[in-house]
């Protein structure tokens, strides 16, 4: 159903399941084309400014010109944007705090003197672009079609494995198969992870920056040769007890989310 909002002048649609489909289908489309054009080989992702700009940058800052635009004609930035209420405990603030600090570690840890300003450059582009255009695409217009027609515990599961989902093609560009699985399950733990933080903050604005952190701070340490630390792997178990703590909360009656 189309409606006009006359305070912004824009055309609406009522959210569902089938446009928040198209949206992710259509973000899908345009970064998995740019890697086919570019010929991409996954596992050298990085290796150069190259590799860097056309394999990590391009496809990201593509598909987040494609939601941009879309989202808008949609009129549904603010539902995407912003939660309301927010829900879950307190303590469950202690992942995005842990996060943070898994960053500030693999920053603090990075051969800066190996970095050129244009390497820099492309691979911060890229983090913009996969924390901004995975989260919107996923926690963000994903979430708003679902709730049109799902309860809440079916919105964190379908996004969430859709969420995984963007990375199975990843084998047709290089991963190795037997990585596949493990990388699938580590991306779905995650993503409930970011999906417990736009519910406690109320916003998908913080799982953004924190998602583009990680990939960032991730990146360049493979970009330098320096290997993460193992602490990291800390934040996936976390992850998964902030995420069951959030829906346990959603199940009492009135917690349900609400698009604001």
């Amino acid at each position: 159903m189309n409606s006009i909002n006359t305070e912004q002048g824009k055309l609406k649609r009522q959210p569902s399941v089938r446009t928040g489909l198209l949206l992710y289908a259509g973000y899908l489309a345009i970064f998995f084309t740019t890697w086919t054009i570019n010929g991409v080989d996954y596992l050298r992702i990085g290796e150069n400014v190259e590799t860097t700009k056309l394999w990590y940058a391009f496809p990201t800052l593509f598909g987040c010109a494609f939601l941009v635009v879309a989202i808008s004609i949609l009129g549904w930035w603010r539902s995407v944007l912003f939660d309301k209420p927010k829900s879950g405990p307190l303590w469950v603030w202690i992942l995005p705090v842990v996060i943070a600090g898994i960053i500030l570690n693999n920053f603090s840890g990075l051969q800066f003197g190996k970095l050129s300003s244009e390497l820099l450059l492309w691979s911060t582009l890229g983090a913009v672009g996969v924390g901004f255009g995975e989260e919107t695409i996923t926690r963000g217009s994903m979430i708003v079609g679902l709730r049109s027609r799902f309860p809440e515990v079916r919105v964190w599961l379908i996004s969430t494995l859709l969420f995984s989902a963007l990375h199975v093609p990843n084998v047709i560009f290089g991963l190795p198969f037997s990585s596949m699985p493990y990388q699938v399950l580590l991306t779905f733990i995650y993503g409930s992870g970011m999906y417990a933080i736009r519910r406690i903050s109320g916003t998908l604005i913080l799982p953004m920056v924190l998602h583009g952190l990680w990939d960032s701070s991730l990146f360049l340490s493979a970009s330098t040769g320096v290997e993460p630390s193992a602490v990291q792997f800390a934040v996936y178990p976390l992850a998964i007890v902030c995420a069951i703590a959030v829906l346990l909360k959603n199940r009492k009656p009135g917690d349900e989310a609400q698009s604001a």
